[in-house]
């Protein structure tokens, strides 16, 4: 009986030896900041402005050009999940900075408000950098992902407003690791005109 427990003791501790080892060598996403020189530093309280819930985007890639929408409203929002509902009827949503850790994103449909999110965050190098995320999800060491992200927006003198974002995922099973390097985009998003 003594063995048992003894031999289950040692088989716990090497399976979280191997899961902290394996976790060991994953890292947060580091989230890259362009320098701007027409970046207005921000301070709270303060309505930044009204801008457009997507933006075109195109990405060329060798010979070809993809074009796809960009939802910007994503990134200022404080649960998980789709709001394509809401952001079919939506024309624009309107951000303010709450306080030093909090800003407030209400999305309209022309003057009616479909949905207000707070998130949070801190005011950050003229930035406001939202909550960094870190989800795990399985049973290291046997089968799991862990899944990072990092994003900030900040405003320029015209009333633009830039996000910048990064994304990184890596996993493994068994003892077999893979990962991804990540990936860091900047968007610079126009005021909304009505």
């Amino acid at each position: 009986m003594r063995k048992n427990k003894q031999a289950f003791k040692n088989t716990v501790l090497q399976v979280v030896t191997i899961t902290l080892a394996c976790l060991s060598f994953c890292s947060c996403v580091s989230l890259k900041t362009p320098k701007r020189a027409d970046l207005v530093p921000l301070n709270a309280p303060r309505l930044i402005g009204s801008y457009p819930t997507k933006v075109a985007m195109e990405y060329v890639n060798n010979k070809d050009t993809l074009k796809n929408d960009r939802i910007i409203w994503y990134h200022f929002k404080d649960d998980e999940g789709k709001d394509s509902v809401e952001l079919k009827e939506a024309t624009h949503f309107e951000i303010r900075l709450i306080d030093n850790k909090h800003v407030q994103s209400v999305l309209y449909n022309g003057d009616r408000v479909l949905k207000t999110s707070v998130a949070k965050g801190r005011l950050r190098k003229g930035y406001f950098r939202f909550k960094g995320s870190v989800s795990l999800s399985g049973i290291p060491p046997f089968c799991w992902a862990m899944e990072s992200n990092k994003s900030q927006f900040g405003l320029g003198k015209n009333g633009q407003l830039f996000i910048d974002a990064a994304d990184e995922t890596d996993g493994g099973i068994l003892i077999i690791m893979a990962g991804t390097p990540g990936f860091t985009y900047s968007v610079t998003v126009p005021v909304y005109r009505k």
